[in-house]
């Protein structure tokens, strides 16, 4: 393989790639310091939601997965192949009943630790941020070792990396790479929003409700990334567009529905110090 702009990955790309993997770990780290002293936010929530994603995410969720997809040595699936409807509902539910019900244990915890909507933003950021670092910032490093052992001719690991990376990263790991931070902002953004919602199932008297919402809303954001996992979507700029159009439509839901609660009844009433 020649090394080149054709067949290699340009210099200017991987440069790219590195600094978007920093931002990824800056962005919800800053998040948390401009908001601190509006908010008056506390550390505590930020970890518990950030080890609530890692237990319900990074642990259990996985484990569902293997026995219900049953992946094969080469990471394909059957269910992809022959039913990708059935897939796309799968993934997307499971996806917000993991991370929901994860959501939903740790305002359960924090109800009597720290009160008010404040939990609920810092929550969030500690959710969505070990998110945006796990997968946004990790899948940059993955995706910068790749490209250098793609332009150093490392055969031994250019044979594990599948052939749409490789051509993804030599023909436009540039843009690959904004679409991915443009991906994980959106994302970050909808965890903080979902963090709201179940905030409010926990902590509002008969807004128990809230919850299953949670778990619904939380699946039809997924669905546009699953069905493009499912290769009933091919066009990964699509997939993000929808993606911004569920942050758009989220945040509406949030500023009436869990606004309108904050506004009768505030929020230094609620929850126990």
């Amino acid at each position: 393989m020649t090394v080149g702009k054709v067949n290699g990955v340009p210099p200017f790309a991987i440069g790219l790639m590195a600094i978007i993997g920093i931002a990824m770990v800056v962005i919800p780290i800053m998040t948390y310091w401009v908001l601190k002293p509006k908010y008056k936010l506390r550390a505590s929530p930020v970890w518990v939601g950030a080890a609530i994603f890692f237990v319900a995410v990074i642990i259990l969720e996985p484990i569902l997965h293997a026995i219900v997809l049953r992946p094969t040595a080469n990471g394909s699936i059957g269910l992809v192949v022959h039913h990708p409807y059935i897939y796309v509902a799968y993934g997307a539910l499971a996806a917000g009943v993991f991370e929901e019900t994860g959501r939903f244990i740790g305002f359960r915890y924090l109800k009597k630790r720290v009160s008010g909507f404040q939990t609920a933003i810092a929550y969030g950021i500690g959710h969505g941020g070990i998110e945006m670092i796990l997968v946004g910032a990790m899948g940059m490093v993955n995706s910068i070792m790749f490209s250098t052992a793609i332009n150093s001719h490392s055969t031994a690991i250019m044979a594990k990396i599948p052939s749409t990376t490789m051509h993804s990263l030599m023909t436009n790991a540039a843009g690959m790479a904004v679409l991915a931070l443009i991906e994980r902002i959106g994302a970050f953004l909808i965890q903080i929003l979902l963090s709201m919602v179940v905030w409010a199932a926990v902590n509002y008297v008969g807004k128990w409700w809230l919850y299953p919402v949670a778990i619904v809303l939380h699946a039809v954001v997924d669905t546009p990334s699953a069905m493009f996992q499912a290769g009933l979507i091919s066009s990964q700029s699509l997939v993000e567009v929808l993606l911004w159009v569920t942050v758009i439509l989220l945040a509406i839901f949030v500023y009436y529905v869990i606004g309108g609660l904050i506004k009768r009844q505030p929020t230094s009433t609620i929850g126990t110090k």
